[in-house]
């Protein structure tokens, strides 16, 4: 890890950085002593247990087991590389990082995400002309304000227009000398034989816009009823998009404030939301909802509303995205609009104080999913065994039993049959469908290893006068013996440490979870306590020897070698009194 970067330009972005506020830009933090707690953000929980120690600058969730210091949460929450998270902090604090220390691939990797982020930018500013400037925009002009965009929410999202023409992308590009293999890569133009074209044209542009607020993607969207209506950037080397939600980096403050969030499927939803003061939205990108979507969502909200046009489609989406949102444990409403509406249409009918009335009255997503199998198949003898078919699934994956319970009773009440006939459609549908997988815990040794590592990431100048390095060789646990053999080393190079560093140092995520976990308790150490754990682990050191030895000798007599019989016998009467000159 320290290879890549410079090891003092490390501890300059470590100093710089405060674990505690960056984490809050994407975890609701609460002060609980003197740490910080809330929803980790890698793993579905109702209670906190993601803990952020101010002091040490580290964090550790007691559920999943990741951990690690501010570097290692950017690295896992936004899949980065320790490179680029360490550059995403040091632009943060204006800390210049060298690249010449990275290997030659890091580089590359590096540099030519920087390439396309660059790119990307010159295409927003391109767009954006076109859009406010050019006599070749005024069509597109006319669109948005017949759409009743405002002119404030065009400038905040940095709408503009691609003309049409096919090499209009092409031509900026290569007038400017960047390589049109980049901008290829960057997803803004299209090979063919013998050259590019660009693949959008006359169509409004929504940059797509990262929670770093990078410009990483594209949405256009025609002026008239052509297809495809909407055409997004494909995947690239920096846009995502099951991991990338459009709108956030401007909805993410409004988010915090109301504590909820609405989900809308398309760009003009959120934008005409956002013409009416309604902010706290954001919009998939041509995709459904995923998990990565979720943990995101949880950082900035607890209540999320998905707005699903109500059709089909929308109820569809509603029952692919229940299990998820189950899973994942997250407070989620469906707010059902009336028929023939999205939320662009209705909120310019309606208003935004209307929509937000509306909003009140969104249903759970399993009384939604309920409620529209129901107008769906009708309640007649037919219709009502579809309708236990349909919802057999989401019942199944509703993991509290409570809930399940309140339910099932609810849609027999409504279907008049009886409880059991449902609870056995769904008993069976489970069984069918059973498949989980429990992920395995790191092993992390003994107890007494633990200790060990825990007192030497803690108080190191306790352990003075042990043979500390004996005691971590021998130990089981293989990343227990990776964690104390890189305090060691450094405390042999008089190099201070603090948990935070050790972090930086690896690129291994068992040791920086290990680290993590054992620092983040506070303990108070003292030399007799000490003493007494390391003549515990050393009692036990020699009870595993003696074990050996008696298994060697009776291998030994088994094969009537006696020379090495002689010679195990001869070295267990010299543990024997060893244990006995310990005793005195």
């Amino acid at each position: 890890m320290t290879g890549l970067i410079p090891n003092d330009k490390v501890a300059d972005v470590l100093n710089a950085a405060n674990i505690v506020d960056v984490i809050a830009q994407h975890v609701a933090l609460k002060k609980a002593g003197k740490n910080f707690v809330g929803l980790c953000p890698f793993h579905a929980e109702k209670a906190p247990s993601f803990t952020v120690t101010e002091e040490k600058q580290i964090f550790h969730c007691f559920g999943c087991g990741k951990g690690g210091n501010v570097f290692s949460f950017l690295m896992l929450y936004h899949n980065l590389s320790f490179p680029e998270a360490v550059k995403f902090l040091a632009r943060k604090y204006g800390i210049e990082i060298p690249t010449r220390h990275m290997s030659p691939a890091q580089k590359r990797q590096l540099e030519e995400k920087e390439r396309l982020f660059k790119i990307n930018q010159e295409a927003v500013d391109y767009f954006k002309d076109k859009l406010l400037k050019s006599p070749s925009g005024r069509v597109a002009r006319e669109y948005l304000r017949k759409r009743k965009i405002t002119s404030d929410v065009i400038d905040r999202f940095c709408l503009g227009y691609a003309p049409g023409g096919w090499s209009n992308i092409v031509g900026c590009f290569s007038a400017k000398g960047t390589p049109l293999e980049d901008v290829e890569k960057a997803g803004l133009i299209v090979p063919k034989r013998g050259g590019y074209y660009d693949r959008f044209r006359d169509r409004i542009i929504f940059p797509i816009v990262d929670i770093h607020e990078r410009v990483v993607g594209f949405g256009g969207r025609c002026l008239d009823e052509s297809l495809p209506k909407y055409l997004n950037s494909p995947e690239t080397p920096v846009y995502h998009k099951s991991r990338t939600l459009y709108g956030l980096p401007v909805a993410k403050a409004a988010c915090r404030q109301s504590g909820s969030v609405f989900v809308v499927e398309g760009y003009f939803d959120l934008l005409a939301l956002s013409c009416h003061g309604i902010n706290n939205v954001v919009a998939t990108l041509g995709t459904a909802i995923t998990r990565e979507h979720m943990r995101i969502l949880k950082g900035h909200a607890k209540h999320v509303t998905l707005v699903f046009d109500s059709d089909e489609a929308g109820l569809k989406a509603a029952e692919r995205s229940l299990p998820l949102f189950v899973q994942e444990k997250v407070d989620a409403r469906i707010m059902s609009l009336p028929e023939g509406k999205d939320p662009d249409s209705y909120v310019l009918e309606a208003g935004g104080d209307q929509f937000c009335q509306t909003a009140e009255r969104a249903l759970s997503m399993m009384e939604f999913v309920m409620a529209s199998a129901i107008k769906k198949h009708g309640l007649s003898l037919q219709g009502k065994i579809k309708i236990v078919e349909a919802l057999k699934g989401p019942l199944g994956a509703l993991a509290d039993s409570v809930s399940r319970a309140v339910y099932v009773k609810n849609l027999a009440e409504r279907l008049n049959i009886d409880e059991s006939a449902i609870l056995e459609q769904i008993r069976t549908s489970v069984q069918k469908s059973k498949k989980r997988v429990f992920p395995a815990r790191p092993r992390n040794g003994s107890k007494l290893e633990e200790t060990i590592i825990a007192m030497m990431l803690q108080s190191p100048d306790i352990l003075s006068g042990f043979d500390t390095r004996e005691i971590v060789e021998s130990m089981e646990a293989t990343t227990l013996r990776k964690v104390g053999k890189m305090i060691l080393d450094r405390s042999a190079a008089n190099r201070p440490y603090v948990s935070a560093d050790l972090i930086a140092q690896t690129d291994d995520p068992q040791v920086r979870s290990v680290i993590s976990s054992l620092a983040v308790e506070e303990e108070s150490w003292d030399r007799d306590s000490c003493s007494k754990i390391v003549s515990q682990y050393e009692a036990h050191l020699r009870r595993k020897r003696e074990r050996e030895l008696l298994r060697r000798i009776k291998e030994a007599e088994k094969a009537k070698d006696e020379a090495l019989l002689h010679r195990l016998l001869a070295e267990k009467q010299r543990h024997v009194h060893e244990r006995l000159n310990a005793l005195q």
